[in-house]
């Protein structure tokens, strides 16, 4: 397994170094100040540590996160529909699929989902009703770690589950003439009762 950070313009070629020798491509572009990417980025890199040991000896498995400015120089992405995207290239560029066109059950953008994304394209496997569920994938995962725990403790991704809510002190405090960013301007648009 092979983890790649396109950060500058010197590495932007691995991408379709990698395509082009027909391996598995997992690729996630991303925006720098994007809210959807930020919190997409820390579950994507937790990839890494959590695939280290039961893929460590496969060559074919390349994980690629790229700044959305360096898109221009790779050939092998085509088609970017918004931030962030997260496609799976493989036979060479022949075979291409987004993350939310995928077959995983559940696609909550978690470190779950994306094991269980690897998991059906590199194994064969399909996602299937419980038996293949991102907590089942997880767990099979740790287990064939030798019982080791990955390095997501526990209460992570408790939290990263955990929605957060506006409190009923607060939606009173927000001044819908004159709204303070972007989540208060639409809540003022559709969510406040009138």
């Amino acid at each position: 397994m092979k983890v790649i950070h396109v950060d500058t313009r010197e590495n932007v070629g691995e991408i379709d170094k990698a395509v082009n020798q027909g391996k598995h491509v997992f690729l996630l572009i991303y925006m720098e100040g994007c809210g959807p990417c930020n919190a997409t980025r820390p579950e994507w890199e937790k990839l890494e540590s959590a695939l280290e040991e039961q893929y460590k000896k496969n060559d074919k498995l390349v994980i690629i996160d790229v700044n959305k400015d360096f898109l221009s120089d790779v050939k092998s992405v085509k088609d970017v529909d918004g931030f962030p995207t997260m496609k799976y290239i493989a036979n060479k560029g022949a075979t291409v699929e987004s993350y939310e066109d995928s077959g995983v059950k559940n696609k909550d953008r978690s470190i779950d989902s994306f094991i269980n994304w690897v998991e059906s394209k590199v194994t064969n496997t399909v996602s299937t009703v419980d038996t293949s569920s991102p907590e089942k994938v997880y767990k099979r995962l740790t287990e064939q770690q030798g019982g080791k725990r990955s390095t997501v403790k526990r209460s992570q991704k408790i939290r990263s589950r955990r929605r957060r809510h506006w409190s009923a002190k607060y939606k009173r405090s927000i001044n819908c003439s004159r709204p303070k960013g972007f989540s208060q301007k639409q809540y003022c648009k559709y969510g406040r009762n009138k």
